[in-house]
């Protein structure tokens, strides 16, 4: 032909050859794709059985302590089952840190249910009102963390004290978060509540959110922690 022109055959070796480093690029693409479904894969599992098993057993040992500690009956040995129970509570805080940055929450459950089954596998002997007002679907991410944790450590500084029977849990969502905790007690300033004071206090901070503790007029204690929504 003409210079500079192509010869049919020239047309279908490029055209074939068109075909088939579109054929590589779909396939590498794939390829790709899959293995970032395997980490996501893998990611999930591994957060679901950290939260299923691995925190599940962390919060038995913790209990079991915690019924432990009144039995024993030099001041020593309860200090250290106390100091090991906040150990525990600190091991199974960065637990959740992990999960939710291996894949945010653990998949299939919402704030909600993980609310109440913490609830219901924390609360021992106590009575628990858990109320929620609001739309919790719009917490996500780290804010949804800090409030499962909250409600836990909150509920775990109850079980904690034998003189608490009775604990009513509010999570309010409308301009701000607000999660309320209140027993029936009255009042502690024992180590390790101060220490889980402050592992509360210090989340309100991370998101620029506060925390107050009052007495209420009946001698039990109000735990307030709030924080923005944005």
């Amino acid at each position: 032909g003409a210079a500079g022109s192509f010869t049919d055959e020239q047309v279908e070796m490029m055209a074939a050859f068109a075909d088939q480093a579109a054929l590589a690029w779909q396939l590498a693409t794939s390829q790709r794709r899959m293995r970032e479904l395997d980490v996501v894969t893998e990611r999930d599992r591994i957060a679901r059985d950290l939260h299923d098993h691995v925190i599940q057993r962390l919060f038995a040992v913790g209990l079991t302590l915690q019924a432990a500690a009144p039995l024993a009956r030099v001041p020593e040995v309860q200090r250290r089952l106390a100091d090991a129970v906040d150990d525990l509570q600190g091991v199974i805080q960065k637990i959740q840190t992990t999960i939710y940055g291996l894949h945010g929450a653990p998949q299939g459950a919402s704030l909600r249910e993980r609310i109440d089954e913490a609830v219901a596998r924390l609360a021992g002997d106590l009575r628990t009102s858990v109320q929620f007002v609001g739309p919790l679907s719009v917490l996500e991410g780290a804010l949804a963390e800090h409030a499962e944790a909250v409600v836990c450590e909150a509920l775990v500084n109850a079980v904690r004290h034998a003189r608490v029977a009775a604990v009513t849990i509010r999570v309010v969502v409308g301009d701000d978060l607000c999660i309320e905790v209140s027993d029936d007690g009255c009042g502690t300033t024992e180590a390790g509540s101060r220490r889980s004071l402050a592992r509360l206090r210090r989340r309100a901070e991370q998101v620029g959110g506060e925390l107050t503790v009052e007495t209420t007029a009946t001698g039990g204690t109000t735990l307030r922690w709030t924080a923005p929504l944005v």
